[in-house]
């Protein structure tokens, strides 16, 4: 038995086979490696899903074989969940092996690997290293060197975990769940999981702070960047964006608001969508339109912290504005 390839909404693709050939090219055409293969026990299925969006994707792989791979550098931040069977990979003078549970960072993103995979179930997230780069506050367009992992594994267990729950959280909750209509959605996914890979492991995507950081926080800089981020709130906008528009590094743009606005930039920026969703709703057809739909086009994915932002600044739930239209 063997499907070939399925694709699905917002860029998903599938493969289910038990015929070892069709796994193999599959492999070898999705990831460019150099694939040996063991044949794998009669009537044991290949499975491979793949879901896109934006600049992230997540993916599930489960081949029950024994199988070694060599790979040119990917060009990305991947994570893999080892959920079942064992796994060995090298990456420069780095060897790693994980069992069932284990998280790690698959390889330097810039870097070539290798490594072999014995009867494994396997979840894999990758983000560009441009944009966990621009969520830990480097300069956009600033050339810098390529983002290094200086432990591939979690800082600990509990982060580890948290990795976990938060690929549920976005699988389940925001790709499920938000179409390709939903941009700003999925972007806040993309920032979200960035954030979490700089909190889950160590790397040296953070710049040193310098003195012109806290030289450029001035109220002409907080300025500049409120009227970049109210000039565009439907955008995909970023901290490095606010930092460019302003013409300073981000972490001055942070100071900046600490300082002269008592907040950052990035909850100013929900404070913005928030008044946009409201009028949204203000205006909107309750025969036609969903407070989830109205939240979502303006980047709020989880309606819980959505209707409880709305009701502490509103003072009455999303679905009562709606309701009254």
């Amino acid at each position: 038995m063997a499907h070939q390839p399925q694709t699905g909404p917002s860029g998903g693709q599938s493969l289910l086979t038990t015929e070892v050939d069709v796994a193999r090219d599959w492999l070898k055409a999705a990831y460019g490696t150099s694939l040996r293969m063991r044949t794998p026990a009669p009537h044991s299925a290949f499975r491979y899903s793949r879901t896109t969006a934006g600049s992230l994707s997540l993916s599930t792989l489960a081949l029950p074989t024994e199988y070694s791979y060599a790979t040119d550098p990917l060009g990305a931040v991947a994570i893999t969940h080892v959920m079942g069977g064992r796994m060995t990979r090298e990456c420069q003078d780095d060897a790693t092996e994980a069992v069932p549970g284990d998280v790690l960072a698959i390889s330097q993103p810039h870097l070539p690997y290798a490594g072999r995979v014995f009867s494994a179930e396997l979840r894999a997230v990758t983000v560009p290293p441009t944009l966990v780069q621009e969520v830990a506050g480097r300069p956009a367009g600033q050339k810098t060197r390529p983002l290094r992992f200086t432990r591939f594994t979690p800082v600990s267990p509990a982060m580890a975990d948290h990795w976990k729950r938060t690929v549920d959280y976005v699988e389940q909750s925001v790709l499920a769940l938000a179409p390709g209509g939903a941009p700003l959605v999925v972007d806040a996914a993309a920032r979200l999981l960035a954030a979490t890979i700089l909190a889950a492991f160590d790397t040296d995507a953070r710049p040193e702070p310098v003195l012109a950081d806290t030289r450029d926080a001035t109220s002409e800089t907080a300025r500049r960047t409120v009227a970049f981020i109210e000039s565009q709130p439907q955008a995909e906008i970023g901290l490095a964006d606010m930092a460019a528009a302003a013409g300073v590094t981000p972490r001055a743009v942070q100071y900046a608001f600490r300082r002269h606005l008592g907040t950052t930039p990035m909850a100013y920026l929900r404070r913005v969508r928030l008044a946009q969703a409201h009028e949204d709703l203000v205006a909107a057809d309750p025969a036609r339109d969903t407070v989830t739909a109205l939240a979502a086009r303006w980047g709020f994915h989880h309606q819980g912290r959505f209707a409880a932002a709305y009701r502490e600044v509103y003072g009455v739930p999303p679905r009562r504005t709606l309701a009254a239209t």
